[in-house]
């Protein structure tokens, strides 16, 4: 009797090693595949603030993501900064994404006002599901800044100072 308990409990270590090992491997496989995704800007489906669905295109210019989350001061930090600084952006495509709910990105958009300030600039919803799987997107804010080409220039964690952000730009 004492053997067979040895050797279940001996397969069970073993079964949740293995199993530990191989989940281990997956994350880091996917990981990889979405750092791949990144490096081109992916086309995704986003619901507009008019909750319009539009597809993210190919910009002629460079276009800077900021995942965001509107209660997040880091957030609004970014967003009172880029106002500050709205000239030097006015040729760059801007896109504020969130995976909150329409009325709360109304809302952000009403207090700041970034849609007013730049004509180029766009909030909009992304899915959990694409945030996660195109862009990997864990942290907010998350800027990724993509040349005229859709190719990703730099990726910051994190908040992030607007000069570090206009060195990527021209």
């Amino acid at each position: 009797m004492r053997k067979i308990i040895l050797i279940s409990t001996l397969l069970g270590v073993i079964g949740i090693i293995v199993l530990l090992f191989v989940k281990t491997y997956q994350s880091a496989v996917e990981k990889k595949q979405t750092e791949q995704r990144q490096q081109h800007l992916p086309s995704v489906t986003l619901v507009a603030m008019d909750s319009t669905l539009f597809s993210l295109p190919i910009s002629a210019k460079p276009t800077i993501i900021f995942y965001f989350d509107p209660h997040c001061e880091h957030c609004q930090n970014e967003a009172k900064e880029l106002k500050k600084q709205a000239q030097i952006f006015q040729d760059v495509r801007l896109l504020w994404l969130s995976t909150e709910r329409l009325w709360v990105l109304r809302a952000f958009e009403k207090e700041y006002e970034l849609q007013k300030a730049f004509s180029s600039l766009t909030i909009a919803q992304i899915s959990p599901q694409d945030a996660d799987k195109q862009f990997g997107f864990r942290t907010v804010p998350t800027i990724l800044i993509y040349d005229d080409q859709g190719n990703l220039a730099k990726k910051y964690v994190g908040e992030t100072k607007m000069e570090a952000i206009v060195k990527h730009i021209k």
